[in-house]
């Protein structure tokens, strides 16, 4: 009978921290004699081991001891927590037999101290339970340590107190987790898949338009090209948000929204995430315009926005956050940061500028069960007067990053289309820019012999020489203009510069021969 009100004790125990000290269930082993609680306090967390175990030797209480201050660190670890205090309470019928109060004398650190484990081993008797109970500071009904008579409270009375108790805590445990689950399960992701639908045929546009990796196909269905928007085309801020640069990036980027976004809308609703995914998106093509000079186009930064929301759903539910998905969520934030600053190709501006405005949207949406109030108006005009501002930022800013050489693209794009009129204007507009790049003038000239231009195609191949004295398509192009200028020996002398460098090219030894003749 000792026993069995000893298991009536283990279960009063473990009800009173669940049920009046709102304890959460972490854990429960199968057999039922083992629960880990959780204490959802910021200031001071605190984890508790339950377990109704009968320990007849010392060092097999030392053992558990140790393999439970590990659990104890991983809990920590896992939960993100600097530093945590642990109990760790045995309701054993008898003490160990040899010495052990050693053991439970003193606590057990692990980790630099950052976890640290009391353990109290509390017995049948009513002394033993008193004495333990008020190291635990635990304020208990004094009826919790009665030992009732058998006469008193039959064998069957303290089964049924026990089911009453277990059935109330697994009860509880339960409702809690739905609770918890709940809140990842508010909205159902329609948006989510909208956009996935939506990008998709965007891509299958553009390969049947000329292919998504051409510039001009891209700078045409509306990717961020900052010239562009610099001259009114505002609305490529948003458009360039549907459009991807290549299969692979959009293979990843399209598996990046379907995972981050259906987590998002399920936690926030549709409308919600909706918002945010266009804020964020907006935030990341502005950030890319003020400090990205190349063509741009992809879901990256409303992708990002999606972590910038996680981020703020962590803030408002800590422990929850890292006990689920949290640190999955910052280890992939910070590899995909990292990789942006390491590869030059990846616009980490939009994704750095995506993180924010998801972040900042999130703190004008807020979470479902928040209550809206007058100050998110407020912040919803402080986003935009960031946003604003950080547009304003790339209209003046003249030292962004990223190559000439995506302008030089566009404009041989546009020369192979015949569209030399439009090729001249961008040209002539990086020209301004005093970029002295060979490639440059060569294609400044090219352009101007189709536009009849000769005389300042001639000044354009010549400077394209003294800037790269190898550059043997040039000197063959001025040969050229040199015949329709009939200036036959300087067009002569212009051949043979090229053949110094290429000998072997057939078109350059034709027109020697030719000139010769």
């Amino acid at each position: 009978m000792d026993v069995l009100q000893h298991d009536l004790f283990y279960w009063q125990l473990v009800h009173h921290l669940v049920t009046q000290k709102n304890f959460r269930v972490i854990e429960v082993n199968p057999s039922l004699n083992e629960i880990w609680l959780e204490e959802e306090n910021p200031k001071s967390p605190k984890i508790i081991r339950v377990t109704r175990k009968d320990v007849n030797w010392s060092n097999r209480l030392k053992e558990d001891m140790d393999n439970t201050i590990v659990k104890f660190n991983g809990l920590r670890r896992q939960l993100n927590i600097r530093k945590i205090f642990a109990e760790n309470i045995y309701v054993s019928t008898y003490s160990p037999v040899d010495s052990w109060h050693h053991l439970t004398g003193s606590p057990l650190t692990i980790a630099q101290e950052k976890t640290v484990m009391h353990t109290y081993l509390i017995e049948a008797d009513v002394v033993s339970k008193a004495h333990e109970l008020e190291r635990l500071k635990i304020d208990v009904n004094t009826e919790m340590l009665v030992t009732k008579s058998n006469d008193y409270f039959l064998l069957n009375e303290v089964e049924g107190e026990i089911k009453k108790l277990k059935d109330e805590v697994l009860q509880k445990a339960e409702e809690r987790l739905k609770a918890e689950q709940a809140i990842f399960q508010f909205g159902k992701p329609y948006f989510t898949y909208i956009l996935l639908l939506t990008v998709a045929a965007m891509f299958v546009l553009l390969e049947l338009n000329g292919g998504s990796m051409r510039i001009l196909t891209l700078v045409d269905f509306g990717a961020k090209y900052n010239p562009l928007i610099e001259a009114g085309e505002y609305w490529r801020l948003f458009t360039a948000m549907f459009l991807h640069i290549g299969f692979l990036h959009f293979f990843m980027n399209s598996l990046a929204l379907f995972y981050l976004g259906s987590a998002v809308e399920r936690i926030y609703g549709s409308w919600r995430f909706l918002l945010i995914y266009i804020i964020a998106g907006l935030f990341g093509s502005i950030a890319s315009f003020a400090f990205n000079d190349q063509v741009a186009a992809g879901a990256s930064g409303a992708i990002f926005g999606c972590f910038g929301a996680l981020l703020y759903f962590g803030i408002n539910h800590r422990k929850l956050f890292f006990r689920t998905m949290g640190m999955s969520v910052i280890v992939i934030l910070i590899i995909n940061l990292s990789l942006g600053f390491l590869v030059p190709m990846i616009d980490n501006g939009a994704h750095i500028g995506g993180l924010v405005g998801g972040f900042l949207a999130s703190f004008v949406v807020l979470l479902p069960k928040q209550s809206f109030k007058v100050r998110q108006l407020f912040l919803l005009a402080f986003v935009g007067l960031v946003g604003y501002g950080l547009f304003l930022y790339g209209m003046v800013n003249d030292e962004k990053a990223g190559a000439p050489i995506v302008h030089l693209q566009l404009s041989q794009e546009l020369l192979e289309e015949d569209q030399y009129e439009r090729a001249y204007s961008l040209l002539l507009s990086m020209k301004e820019r005093q970029l002295d790049i060979p490639e440059l003038y060569f294609l400044l000239g090219y352009t101007e012999v189709h536009l009849n231009k000769y005389l300042e195609a001639e000044k354009n191949f010549i400077r394209t020489v003294e800037l790269r004295a190898d550059f043997h398509e040039a000197y063959y192009n001025l040969a050229l203009i040199y015949v329709q200028l009939e200036e036959e020996e300087k067009a002569l002398q212009a051949v043979n510069n090229a053949l110094g460098y290429a000998p072997a090219e057939e078109p350059y030894i034709e027109l020697k021969e030719k000139l010769e003749r």
